[in-house]
């Protein structure tokens, strides 16, 4: 699924996607602190990858709880790889 094309409602997905790429690079490059904490998250990603395919199928009235989840999910992964790069 191609980031650069989507166009979601959720706040911050692509700044998110470009987030956890870097730090992808970055662990798999050495830094095996953070690991743990990358595998911990990796689920999460997974999921709101599954309610991004989701969001682009459902109808209106689905779209706005939908969302929500979403929107949650970016802010519970936006503070879990914050903490990974300050760990960095």
């Amino acid at each position: 699924m191609s980031t650069a094309t989507l166009t979601l409602p959720f706040t911050g997905y692509e700044s998110l996607a470009q987030l956890r790429d870097d730090l992808k690079v970055r662990i798999h490059l050495g830094e095996m602190d953070a690991r743990g904490q990358w595998q911990k998250l990796e689920p999460k990603w997974w999921e709101l990858q599954r309610k991004v395919a989701a969001v682009e199928k459902a109808s209106a009235g689905a779209v706005s709880e939908i969302t929500t989840a979403g929107n949650l999910l970016i802010e519970e992964l936006l503070k879990g790889y914050d903490q990974i790069r300050k760990a960095l």
